[in-house]
């Protein structure tokens, strides 16, 4: 459980610092105050990554030299300073150097207004979701991934360079290596994809005719991927890129048996991700027998009263909470309310 927040230069809060007592906190307050940036802090200290942009810079106050931010939980404090020189992790003041051994100390899942993309976006999209899940549990799939990524860009740089390259052998090396690590991937989000569909059917029930299903669209076979590297060459070649592999990946979500990017309304899409997300408490829970934190900005929005009431009750009997809110909340909900207004700077509480 989060116990306190500390933020510097981070956004538009020049000093914050919260603490929190209650499983549910709710941040209200006007557009624009800051409340969607202490959610992105807490993401970020928990992924070193931003759900709402890939640019890091932006993270950091105008013209000051770098953000900071600090999260405790009961007993161990995170802290990533962010500066043009890139960023410095610890744990209790001890310095983490790879950045691989600091992601997954502590687990969130996100819902921001952004992950309606999952359905309506592209499969980059999609991609970024599962290895941002699966690299928060899984340090194999982390450095796997990491591995991949390096193969595949030394092997595009082999392709642009030789535009008529005759002698196959280092890359054909180079495409024993992607496949080697990519197949390992592969298989951890066929595995990650078949367990959450499992979940969703819990998780989902509760509603009528509302069934939810996820189904993975690998680019290739694990065996057409193969006989592609070692028989294709020359189109990677012509093109100058990998045209087939796991960077390629994409699933797609259904809705009453039909594909949500096509199905679904604003509101029913903003459901699914909401339960897609839920689930994912769920996984979480079941492969590393400790609860996630569960971020929601801007959850209630679009969601009939029924349906925010249904959701609400759930929450924090399980897990730690902050949402985000510009509406009134329950108030038979037991919960702490952090109010930011225009200016604010500082709030100890």
């Amino acid at each position: 459980m989060i116990t306190s927040i500390e933020l510097r230069n981070f956004r538009n809060l020049k000093e914050y610092q919260v603490k929190i007592d209650k499983p549910l906190v709710i941040i209200q307050g006007l557009n624009g105050v800051g409340k969607t940036s202490i959610l992105e802090a807490i993401y970020f200290a928990a992924t070193t990554k931003s759900h709402r942009t890939n640019s890091e810079k932006d993270m950091i106050q105008y013209e000051k030299p770098y953000a900071s931010v600090k999260v405790m939980q009961t007993n161990k404090l995170h802290e990533i300073v962010l500066s043009s020189s890139g960023k410095r992790t610890t744990i209790n003041k001890s310095e983490i150097r790879k950045i691989s051994d600091y992601i997954g100390e502590f687990r969130v899942v996100m819902f921001a207004p952004e992950d309606l993309m999952l359905i309506k976006g592209s499969p980059s999209d999609r991609r970024y979701f599962l290895d941002i899940e699966l690299m928060q549990i899984s340090k194999s799939y982390l450095r796997n991934l990491n591995s991949y990524k390096k193969i595949l860009k030394q092997r595009n740089a082999l392709l642009k360079k030789n535009r008529h390259l005759d002698d196959y052998t280092f890359l054909n090396i180079l495409g024993e290596q992607l496949y080697d690590v990519g197949v390992q991937i592969y298989d951890e989000r066929q595995n990650f994809i078949n367990v959450l569909n499992e979940k969703f059917k819990t998780i989902s029930s509760k509603y009528k005719d509302f069934n939810v299903e996820l189904i993975y669209e690998p680019n290739v076979t694990k065996e057409n991927w193969l006989k592609h590297l070692k028989t294709k060459q020359k189109q990677d070649i012509m093109y100058e890129t990998t045209l087939t592999g796991i960077h390629k990946d994409d699933f797609k979500l259904l809705y009453n048996g039909l594909n949500a990017k096509d199905n679904a309304s604003q509101g029913t899409s903003r459901l699914i991700v909401i339960e897609l997300k839920l689930a994912l408490l769920e996984w979480i829970k079941a492969v590393t027998q400790t609860d996630a934190i569960l971020l929601l900005d801007d959850v209630l929005s679009e969601l009939d009263l029924e349906r925010q009431n249904l959701f609400m009750h759930q929450l924090s009997k399980k897990h730690q909470v902050f949402i985000t809110s510009a509406l009134p909340i329950n108030e038979t909900l037991d919960f702490q309310k952090i109010v930011l207004q225009e200016g604010d700077t500082f709030n100890a509480k």
